[in-house]
């Protein structure tokens, strides 16, 4: 048996989950949940020494692939478990579980291709579904403007991704990627220009600076969906594909990929503690460690990133999971409309939300702490000096300040309804990811040893210890104690301003819009016009595209 069977798997159950569907809820929920346990417990048997003969797929078997494809599957199954009763009573149940395990099966054949273009199609194929999810709620305006805006900036960054394709294909004459791989490391020119492709294809999936701007509005769909695309699928594609192709990243492209990492780290935490919507301020913290994966890889730290993706999965499931029950209870995602949640009944929730913010804070011994602390360890490396300590200082302060606002904003106080955590299909993946959580860091030694790696040490650094003490009293004094109203009063503007993302998506709106204005009115002249002259153009137009497609053909 081969790694493709897992992806295979997951493909086959999701076109039966739609047959059966059409029969028998019931059927169609255990379906689901049998084919992601099945997957996750074949991707866990075939890692740990059971692969043999190869499959029908072109798979690569390297601990990378391996150790993403665990994180896929185990994740991916608890999320559909929390989707049965999270999802009762929904119509077009079977249409979201044949998406939900495309979208796994999607996800888990892009970790393990060892064909570039075979990674792209399963590239797109986790775009579309990502994208079909997001707008689930149709019938919901902003659901499905939110689809169409996801589709819509990471296809920017795919024309990136199919520009690397076809420059390597002219260049290299191979698409298997260790040859890829081989054939970039022989080339320095080339191998920075498909790096900065690739860099800009990453940055359209996992949401960095300037295509930031859809991860916020992907809110609009169901919270399990939400939780897939942020632990275990979707945005951390861009991260898995940098990580693949880091042998061949020069230099220009590390060092371009830091200063754009830093300014998503910092732009992602201000609106984070800006936003007023749960959902919202969970979305800006992933690109917020999304960025700090991307640091640590720019600086050298290819460890460090990969074992800060395993925890920022295990915590980040968790939140949103969590997110979800909330929103189930109280009926909305208005933090000025939710308060006193633990007193209202959410007692499991509580626990387990402040579990996932804990290891998100990087407070010890959570695994958030030691795989955050290594992350900051090498960005203050990477600038040396004072430049270094003000940014782990920053960063660790923001991070702290926006999830423990986040928390005594939902659970402190008194609360406005009695709510209970009555789902069991709900509960039990909050109270395995909690446990996970809480016992993460033992496995970061494990993994990183699996890795190929030595372990990565993580010491207390005194900068980041002083950022997160300072983060945490701020939000306690602010949101638990209610302290600093006139400035927060005064601060608002700019709240509003760090919550639209900095007016990005107004900026890009009018761009699209001038653009497709002077395409209309192009159209038009061209309509209008002497038709001799504009048969000149159209040849002029067909044979430029011509020498374009022989160029890279």
């Amino acid at each position: 048996m081969g790694l493709d069977l897992v992806p295979l798997l997951l493909l086959v159950s999701s076109v039966a989950a739609l047959v059966v569907g059409r029969y028998s809820r019931r059927a169609c929920e255990l379906l689901a949940v049998a084919a992601s346990g099945g997957a996750a417990a074949l991707a866990l048997y075939l890692i740990l020494g059971g692969a043999g003969s190869p499959g029908v797929l072109p798979v690569l078997a390297d601990p990378l692939s391996e150790f993403m494809l665990a994180v896929v599957c185990v994740l991916g199954f608890l999320i559909v478990v929390y989707s049965v009763g999270y999802m009762a009573g929904e119509e077009g149940f079977a249409r979201y579980y044949f998406f939900i395990l495309l979208f796994i099966g999607a996800m888990a054949g892009l970790v393990v291709a060892a064909d570039i273009l075979l990674l792209y199609l399963f590239w797109e194929l986790v775009g579309v579904c990502s994208a079909m999810l997001i707008s689930f709620w149709w019938d919901k305006p902003e659901a499905r403007r939110a689809g169409l805006k996801a589709f819509t900036v990471t296809r920017v960054g795919d024309v990136g991704f199919l520009a690397a394709i076809a420059l390597i294909i002219y260049s290299a004459g191979t698409t298997s990627i260790p040859g890829v791989i081989q054939a970039l490391g022989a080339d320095a020119s080339l191998a920075g220009l498909v790096g900065a492709l690739l860099l800009l294809a990453a940055a359209g999936k996992s949401a960095q600076f300037p295509l930031l701007v859809w991860l916020p509005d992907a809110m609009e769909g169901p919270t399990s969906v939400s939780a897939l695309i942020h632990a275990a699928t979707m945005v951390k594609a861009g991260v898995y594909l940098l990580s693949r192709f880091y042998p061949v990243l020069t230099v220009e492209v590390r060092e371009l990929l830091f200063w754009l990492a830093l300014a998503t780290a910092f732009m992602s935490a201000v609106s984070a503690l800006a936003s007023y919507d749960l959902k919202r301020v969970l979305a800006f913290s992933t690109i917020n460690h999304l960025a700090l994966m991307f640091l640590a890889l720019a600086a050298g730290a290819w460890a460090a990133a990969q074992l800060h993706l395993l925890s920022h999965s295990l915590f980040k499931a968790l939140l949103f999971l969590c997110a979800g029950l909330i929103a189930h209870e109280v009926g909305t995602r208005n933090l000025d409309e939710i308060s006193g949640l633990w007193k209202a009944g959410l007692r499991l929730t509580g626990v387990a939300f402040l579990v996932g913010a804990l290891s998100l804070a990087g407070v010890p011994p959570l695994p958030g702490f030691f795989t955050k602390e290594a992350v900051l360890e090498a960005v203050a490396e990477h600038l040396v000096g004072p430049a270094g300590e003000a940014v782990v200082l920053l960063l660790s302060f923001l991070s702290a300040a926006y999830i423990f606002r986040l928390f005594l904003r939902v659970f402190a106080g008194e609360p406005k309804k009695e709510c209970e955590e009555h789902n069991l299909w709900m509960r039990v993946p909050i109270a395995a990811l909690a446990v996970a959580t809480l016992a993460g860091a033992p496995l970061i030694l494990p993994v990183s040893k699996f890795l190929g790696v030595h372990h990565v040490e993580a010491r207390l650094d005194a900068w980041a210890l002083l950022g997160l003490v300072t983060g945490s009293a701020l939000a306690y004094a602010v949101w638990g104690r209610g302290l600093l109203a006139g400035l927060r009063a005064a601060l608002k503007p700019l709240a509003r301003l760090a919550d639209r993302v900095y007016l990005l998506d107004d900026l890009y709106t009018w761009i699209a819009r001038q653009v497709s204005q002077r395409l209309s009115y192009a159209a038009v002249r061209l309509q209008q016009g002497n038709p001799a002259v504009n048969t000149l153009w159209l040849l002029g137009l067909v044979i430029l595209l011509s020498i374009v497609i022989l160029a890279v053909v």
